[in-house]
């Protein structure tokens, strides 16, 4: 694909990748691996005369682990989790979607798709923050003086987002649930906001739309991270 060409790789594809672990295969079998971030994995086309065409991603975007406590062994659970599927583990390992041992190539291939997308052309705040939202927004609504994101719901619960020109923002809530399930739902988010030093959320006008107090559109993203993540 690449005829060892790398820089047709622009900087831009390496940045997806964050913290990523690599590795070069022959006949099938890994006979090296590394770790970094940037464009790193490809500086052995040189120096060792790898075929870039034989790299592999083995995993990528590590450093969202690393707000987790123990997140070492926090991260190695969850790699072998993903990987060997244990029987006796009801859940399975977080951030499994950064475990993906694929070619480069087709993640390459992937992301150049990835540039005709029409919601990549909008502000910082949400190209610098696009892989929170990638595949999670139903609506993303330009206004005069304004944003709105309205997000697919999991689990009963479904975020909305309002980012105003000055950078300000107010999320909310919607449960779609009632009694005792509501109730429960309510708990959780509750919980998770005690995590991320939020304050308590909220009823504005009907028993299932609730505001989140957020101080700043950071903490709004966090939020959907880890309601998502």
């Amino acid at each position: 694909m690449f005829l060892n060409d790398t820089k047709s790789i622009p900087g831009a594809f390496w940045e997806t990748l964050g913290q990523y672990v690599y590795g070069y295969k022959e006949n099938g079998k890994l006979v090296y691996v590394g770790k970094g971030n940037g464009n790193r994995a490809q500086s052995h086309v040189g120096d060792k005369e790898y075929d870039i065409d034989n790299l592999y991603i083995i995993a990528r975007n590590l450093e969202r682990f690393e707000n987790k406590q123990d997140y070492q062994s926090f991260l190695l659970e969850s790699f072998l989790i993903s990987n060997e599927s244990p029987r006796d583990n009801s859940v399975s390992g977080h951030y499994k979607e950064c475990f993906i041992m694929t070619k480069m190539s087709e993640l390459f291939s992937e992301w150049k798709l990835d540039q005709h997308d029409n919601f990549e052309v909008h502000p910082e705040w949400y190209t610098e923050n696009y892989n929170i939202f990638k595949d999670r927004l139903n609506v993303f609504v330009v206004k005069s003086q304004h944003h709105l994101l309205e997000f697919k719901t999991l689990n009963k619960v479904q975020p909305e987002l309002s980012i105003k020109a000055d950078g300000s923002a107010t999320l909310k809530v919607q449960i779609h649930a009632d009694g005792s399930d509501l109730e429960n739902r309510k708990d959780q988010i509750s919980q998770f906001l005690s995590v991320l030093g939020i304050d308590d959320m909220e009823s504005v006008g009907t028993r299932s739309i609730f505001d989140i107090p957020i101080d700043t559109k950071e903490q709004a993203f966090q939020f959907i991270e880890g309601l998502y993540g």
